[in-house]
């Protein structure tokens, strides 16, 4: 096919990734209402924004940075949003009346499903299609290559097309929020894990055991596989009502440390359900 033309909404950090990799290689224009083409960057926020990265901000060359949102998408054959979630609705909003039927509408943004139905709603009357786009890695480390979800109709045409111009985009199908649904599970999961790393080594530093428990924190999560994790789900199950006591006792704990204890006290609470709805299934045969 022709070389598509590509909107880009969004110049934080993820857009100034993107706008590098794709520089040169297709017709690129880019907006972002803190981004004005002709001042100083750091303007008003009143549209699509990703946050503003730190250091170099220049845009690369062969790229056009725009005033508006409407010349950004006008005759766009490709339109990769990369707003915060919360300005995504704002972005497609401006866009629709602009988009030519058949356009993509790729919505890379952090959402929830039901906001990415809501994009695709938005853009069903204007015969752009919206594809759910989830970014799965941190993107300054892989650049293009970094592997993205895409969910909708129009999924895998938007993965062609993304394809073609060097982006590692994986299809798979559904619909709007089926990639988003994904991510965010994701998230529950690294995210959680982050937050209880912190609290318990902050916990470890406060006891005067940070050197210790950060070696059996590593020998832990190395040695980790699936045998482990079944135990994890099933133990939980087995023995609750034990686990809720000890999980109070490190509250107990973490209060006389002085040491915020919201995971500890959420584990206990979780594990205390438990006690009287049971765990979830271990997928596959059992």
């Amino acid at each position: 096919m022709e070389t598509p033309r590509v909107a880009l909404l969004g110049f934080g950090e993820v857009g100034h990734v993107l706008a590098a990799g794709l520089a040169g290689r297709v017709p690129l224009r880019v907006y972002d209402p803190a981004y004005p083409p002709d001042g100083p960057p750091g303007g008003p926020m009143d549209g699509p924004m990703d946050g503003p990265m730190d250091g170099e901000t220049r845009l690369p060359d062969a790229c056009e940075l725009v005033a508006c949102n409407a010349d950004a998408v006008r005759m766009a054959d490709l339109v990769i949003a990369v707003t915060t979630g919360a300005d995504s609705l704002t972005a497609c909003e401006q866009s629709r009346p602009h988009l030519a039927p058949g356009t993509l509408y790729a919505d890379l943004s952090t959402g929830a499903p039901g906001d990415k139905r809501r994009l695709a709603e938005l853009l069903e009357p204007a015969g752009a299609a919206l594809v759910d786009g989830a970014i799965m890695a941190p993107i300054p480390l892989r650049g293009l290559a970094t592997p993205i979800l895409a969910s909708g109709p129009e999924a895998g045409r938007f993965a062609a097309v993304a394809g073609g111009l060097g982006m590692s985009v994986t299809p798979i199908g559904g619909s709007p929020g089926d990639a988003a649904a994904r991510k965010l599970l994701r998230s529950v999961l690294v995210k959680g894990l982050s937050a209880l790393v912190i609290e318990s080594q902050r916990a470890a530093e406060e006891a005067g055991l940070g050197e210790w428990f950060w070696g059996h924190l590593l020998e832990t999560v190395t040695a980790a596989d699936e045998e482990f994790v079944v135990r994890l789900l099933k133990g939980a199950g087995q023995h609750g009502v034990r686990r809720v006591h000890e999980m109070e006792a490190a509250v107990r704990m973490l209060e006389s440390l002085g040491v915020p204890d919201t995971m500890t006290r959420a584990t206990a609470a979780t594990l205390d359900e438990v006690t009287r709805t049971g765990v979830p299934p271990v997928p596959g045969p059992s």
